[in-house]
């Protein structure tokens, strides 16, 4: 960033991203202690910014999920971090995907390693049946 994007933050919030600055920055997110009580972030992923959200909504969240389990282990915030950037950059429901988007998307799935369920265990896909198909359209 340009021009740190700095707020203020609880002494807690802010001592959970310090423990954890090494994997912040490996997922690229770069933030550091601004004086008493503020953050500056300097780093954040710009696929993040193209979906529109916001770094300090971004990153209190992630402080706070940083520091309800202390005792996690480094695979366990890594795991967690992950998922809140996939969770955070994925397609919502009524964002505008031309053909050629969904297309992609589709094809790309098959490559996923957890494709048939979110990060919070929503499915990704329901089959239906042709019976099912018509009771949606009142033709059984």
């Amino acid at each position: 960033m340009l021009i740190p994007q700095t707020f203020s933050m609880s002494a807690s919030a802010a001592a959970a991203l310090a423990a954890h600055g090494e994997l912040l920055a490996g997922l690229g997110i770069e933030a550091a202690p601004f004086g008493p009580g503020a953050v500056a972030v300097h780093v954040f992923p710009s696929m993040l910014a193209q979906r529109g959200i916001g770094v300090e909504e971004f990153v209190r969240e992630l402080a706070d999920k940083l520091g309800e389990d202390e005792n996690a282990t480094r695979e366990q915030v890594i795991e967690d971090m992950l998922q809140m950037l996939a969770c955070k950059a994925a397609v919502k429901a009524g964002d505008p995907l031309d053909a050629g988007e969904m297309q992609s998307l589709l094809s790309r799935r098959a490559d996923a390693e957890k494709s048939s369920s979110c990060p919070h265990g929503r499915p990704t896909t329901l089959r239906m049946t042709l019976k099912d198909l018509e009771k949606q359209f009142k033709r059984t």
